[in-house]
């Protein structure tokens, strides 16, 4: 139980939302620190050095602000404001850090620098992340087909077995509304379900398994599974689905 909980939460925020989650935790965590440390550390050259610019209440506020806002875009349609507060505040400390090297307040304020700068590139790196564009390449066992759309339902990307499974080409598929692929059915379902996660920013149908019909380019209809994660990247929310078809169906060979 507690497993499948943790999947399915992964699937739902990713690798950015995971990491935003882990850097929300410990800037609460270094802002409490600021605000419950005792007489003795705050005499240590870093708490003495923060304390010179500004109280440290400010420090662990600013902290404070961070992690909140961290943990809050984790599960936001973007979270762009987050990674960018976490990585100026992050650059911020390595610059103070660094600085208090030639100072002379702390000989050995470098290292702390160093270490305060590193981390914040790396959460700038994390920033860079596409969350899903990158999957219609990644290969799929049991030949599934992969598509990839942007929030209003427009393909953006699918894989050689899309291509196989539903007789468009790439450079066809790409730009079409995911309608395409379904029969006329279930169309006015899926625009309702497309606009609710674009007002509330979620999907309840995101990491279940669903049996529907496909449909092919050439209009005939075929069973499938369906699975759906709905990503947060800084554009929007972003769709990837993984497609198998159901009762041996093989999609249409390549033309």
């Amino acid at each position: 139980m507690g497993d499948d909980l943790a999947g399915r939460l992964m699937r739902r925020i990713g690798r950015r939302g995971a990491s935003l989650v882990f850097v929300g935790l410990l800037s609460l965590v270094i802002g409490a620190s600021l605000v419950y440390a005792g007489p003795e550390q705050r005499t240590l050259p870093a708490f003495t050095i923060l304390a010179g610019l500004a109280p440290l209440s400010v420090w662990a506020a600013a902290w404070f602000a961070v992690g909140v806002l961290c943990l809050v875009q984790t599960f936001m349609r973007s979270d762009r404001v987050a990674f960018a507060a976490a990585t100026a505040l992050l650059l911020m400390y390595g610059l103070i850090f660094l600085s208090s090297t030639f100072t002379g307040q702390n000989p050995r304020g470098w290292v702390t620098g160093a270490v305060w700068l590193a981390f914040g590139g790396w959460i700038a790196l994390i920033a860079t992340w596409p969350e899903a564009a990158h999957l219609a390449r990644v290969p799929v066992s049991g030949g599934a087909a992969v598509v990839v759309a942007d929030a209003a339902g427009t393909i953006l990307s699918w894989n050689p077995q899309a291509k196989r499974m539903f007789g468009w080409s790439t450079d066809e598929a790409v730009g079409r509304p995911l309608t395409v692929l379904m029969p006329d059915r279930y169309r006015r379902q899926h625009g309702e379900g497309l606009a609710r996660v674009r007002a509330n920013g979620r999907s309840d149908l995101s990491g279940e398994v669903m049996p529907l019909m496909g449909l092919r380019r050439d209009g005939t209809e075929f069973p499938i599974s369906l699975t759906v994660n709905a990503w947060h990247t800084d554009d929007g929310i972003t769709y990837t689905g993984v497609i198998r078809a159901l009762g041996g169906g093989r999609g249409v060979r390549d033309r």
